[in-house]
């Protein structure tokens, strides 16, 4: 068995062919009690946090089998409006099916809203769309959704932020070497780490029209490698693209 760290992820080889894919993601004092900065339902809070450790999987090309919820806080009230808000988000990205399962505290009082989830899928190694850039001739970067954070994002119904429906699209028509969810460091930093783990560098667009240096928060948008030739194809069924960059050979 092996155990490989890839940005966000981590890859164990369950044997020659297939790996578990896992990704995690938390949040802090974000919800509705007596010391939670940011003052939202719970049941959003779960439905947030469980969509990023989701997108991180999904875009890598795993095939998601489990979801865990780690909650700081009681199961009644809190607890229960946090795992109906993931299972929405496991419903709307289609995967209401996979086992799910977590704990809670209920030994002590809490006064802030804490919230881990960890997704867990499986893939087969040499179909993963990490470092998988085969040709970097005519590969150029996108951005897919806009980033927003905190009380940016229509929480009820976003349309400015990317879809599972749009990252399905993408892999099912084999239109994307690789896909990352845009986190708190923003476009620019993912762009030019997907670039740097294919052995390559950016080179960027001057005319981008979105902030590549924003959060993007609970993954409101992803960055993509695609060839250059199907940018027309991508653009005509998805909302919200923009062109980030190109990738050139490092010099020998």
């Amino acid at each position: 068995m092996s155990i490989e760290k890839i940005r966000d992820l981590t890859l164990v080889s369950l044997d020659s062919e297939k790996s578990l894919v896992i990704s995690c993601d938390s949040s802090g004092s974000i919800g509705m009690k007596e010391k939670d900065v940011l003052k939202i339902p719970p049941f959003y809070v779960g439905k947030f946090t469980a969509r990023v450790a989701i997108m991180e999987v999904m875009c890598a090309g795993g095939n998601i089998v489990t979801l865990t919820n780690v909650l700081s806080c009681e199961m009644k009230p809190t607890g229960v409006e946090i795992i109906k808000g993931i299972k929405e988000e496991l419903k709307s990205a289609k995967i209401d099916d996979i086992s799910l399962t977590g704990s809670t505290e209920e030994n002590f009082k809490t006064y802030s809203t804490g919230v881990g989830v960890t997704v867990i899928g499986v893939g087969k190694r040499n179909e993963l769309k990490i470092n998988n850039i085969k040709d970097k001739e005519g590969c150029i970067i996108i951005s897919i959704g806009i980033p927003k954070v905190g009380d940016e994002i229509d929480i009820k119904n976003d349309k400015e932020i990317v879809s599972y429906d749009s990252i399905k699209w993408i892999l099912e028509n084999d239109l994307s070497y690789e896909m990352v969810p845009v986190g708190s460091k923003g476009i620019l930093y993912e762009a030019k780490l997907l670039c740097k783990n294919n052995n390559s560098r950016l080179k960027t667009n001057k005319d981008v029209r979105v902030d590549i240096y924003k959060s993007s928060g609970p993954s409101t948008c992803i960055i993509a490698a695609v060839k250059k030739k199907d940018l027309k194809s991508i653009t005509s069924h998805i909302d919200y693209i923009n062109i980030i960059g190109e990738l050139e050979n490092l010099r020998k």
